[in-house]
């Protein structure tokens, strides 16, 4: 299944300017409600709301860190839950200008995290990105294999249609998820 995430260019561009601040180099954490369109060929995430986590909603932020409180983490699952809604959870690489990629950290969190979302949330599909500060890596949860697959490409709409693709995009990074 091809899974798209798309978000108007006015979010994205207020996304990208609130996870990297200026004169500040410490990993940004921040959630998004994704509205699901299922199509003959996969699936398209539209993102409908983007909230980050700023200094108070985090117990742990650095360069190379960051770990969200779980009442934020709770705040957006509720407000995903009572929209009947698809969760992404974004973070950045600062460290990383292109080619930026998941780390072994991020896929420990993922192949822990997506079955709750998906215990509590529904199949989704449910997602990440990372960004870095001239790129991006996304991934999606196939509930049913329990695998975490790379997204094909994010869709940015404005005048233009922009389409981004993932750094691993190519296929080659699928995790699965075992029973923990």
């Amino acid at each position: 299944m091809k899974v798209t995430i798309i978000m108007l260019a006015t979010h994205y561009a207020a996304l990208v300017s609130r996870l990297f601040p200026p004169g500040n180099t410490d990993e940004q954490f921040g959630c998004g409600i994704l509205g699901v369109s299922h199509t003959p060929s996969g699936c398209n995430l539209l993102l409908r709301q983007f909230i980050v986590a700023d200094a108070s909603c985090l117990i742990r932020q650095s360069g190379a860190s960051v770990r969200p409180d779980p009442r934020f983490v709770e705040y957006v699952w509720t407000l995903a839950e009572k929209s009947r809604s698809s969760l992404l959870d974004c973070h950045t690489h600062p460290f990383c200008d292109t080619h930026v990629r998941f780390s072994p950290i991020d896929d420990h969190d993922a192949c822990d995290g997506f079955p709750k979302m998906v215990k509590r949330l529904g199949p989704g599909p449910h997602a990440s990105i990372v960004f870095g500060r001239k790129s991006l890596d996304a991934q999606w949860y196939d509930a049913q294999s329990r695998t975490i697959r790379p997204v094909g490409e994010v869709k940015i709409l404005g005048e233009k249609l922009q389409t981004i693709v993932p750094t691993s995009a190519d296929g080659s990074t699928a995790l699965k998820v075992t029973n923990r």
